[in-house]
């Protein structure tokens, strides 16, 4: 069993608990390009709730925010990101919806979709799109970290346990194949996009999300030619909205901080939290925020996994902050 298979199973037991759930997608009618609709359409009594849509990306949102604001809990299951992004006019009425409408009506509308490298297929595999999605008013933007939280996560996410604002859910294509030895967990723990701190440690903080949580942890143990840093690693789960506060005080509780994302450096999340925490750490911190990052685009499927950052240079990072 690996990630896409406990997501299948987990979508057809969030339409069997609640009957205003339905499927959207260009796809799911066929189970879908990643097979995460299979075993809704294995089941005659979840087929008819498995709709398929044109992929016309504004259509898509604004069709899932109606059929949000008349009651139903629409999860709109996505190839990529890319949709989104060509669709941001509707994504962008979808977020207002709650605030056009006084709050008295909400758009609760979960999208699902692969991001990152992993395929070899490159396009929005090798761009930052949380960048262009976390700037939506009104959107909530979570990603996964750690493969074996993918149903607890979706589940969450599903439930609106956070708010019922329209969230995107994004799952790194990299841990999708994840094979899933042990039983997933069964409950999160915590609010969906709330950070959660992965490894303890005092001398220096690393931040990290989606396929970067595993790199950040398997740096920390390379590092010093196996010997390991004592950092901490935090998966900060949402991007938006940024849990500041919890994060600005995991910088100032050791005063290093490393800040680890796949994807280019400039104008992304990993910019931001680093301004934040300069503004509201900086006399906690005792040495640079340095930040280890993909390379920028724009990359071929060959060169995709450039897009990530590389365990080498992570763990150069490390060692520049780590104390004599």
């Amino acid at each position: 069993m690996n990630v896409i298979d406990v997501m299948a199973a987990t979508l057809a037991e969030l339409l069997r608990e609640d009957a205003r759930r339905v499927l959207l997608g260009e796809d799911v009618r066929t189970g879908g390009m990643l097979g995460l609709s299979r075993r809704c359409i294995d089941d005659p009594e979840l087929a008819a709730r498995a709709l398929a849509l044109p992929l016309l990306p504004a259509t898509l949102a604004a069709h899932a925010g109606g059929l949000a604001a008349a009651g139903m809990r629409p999860i709109v299951l996505l190839p990529g990101v890319a949709p989104l992004l060509e669709g941001l006019a509707g994504l962008r009425e979808v977020g207002a919806l709650a605030a056009k409408n006084a709050g008295e009506r909400t758009a609760p509308v979960l999208f699902v979709a692969p991001c990152g490298p992993g395929f070899g297929t490159a396009g929005d595999a090798v761009d930052a799109p949380e960048t262009a999605l976390v700037h939506t008013p009104g959107l909530r933007v979570i990603v996964l970290g750690r493969a074996h939280e993918a149903a607890a996560l979706l589940t969450a996410a599903a439930n609106f346990e956070a708010g019922e604002e329209p969230t995107v859910l994004l799952v790194p294509r990299m841990l999708l194949a994840t094979a899933l030895d042990d039983e997933p967990v069964a409950e999160l723990g915590r609010l969906p996009g709330e950070p959660v701190r992965v490894r303890a440690g005092r001398a220096m903080t690393v931040f990290a999300w989606g396929e970067c949580v595993e790199l950040a942890l398997a740096a920390c143990a390379a590092a010093h030619g196996g010997e390991g840093v004592d950092a901490a690693v935090w998966d900060t789960g949402g991007l938006a909205p940024l849990s500041i506060d919890t994060l600005v005080e995991a910088a100032r509780d050791t005063g290093r901080v490393v800040i680890v994302h796949a994807g280019p450096r400039s104008f992304g999340v990993g910019a931001e939290l680093a301004a934040v925490i300069a503004d509201r750490a900086v006399l906690w911190l005792d040495g640079p925020i340095l930040r280890v990052c993909g390379e920028a685009g724009p990359l071929g499927p060959r060169q995709e996994l450039r897009a990530l950052p590389s365990e080498a240079d992570l763990v150069a990072a490390l060692q520049t902050l780590a104390i004599p």
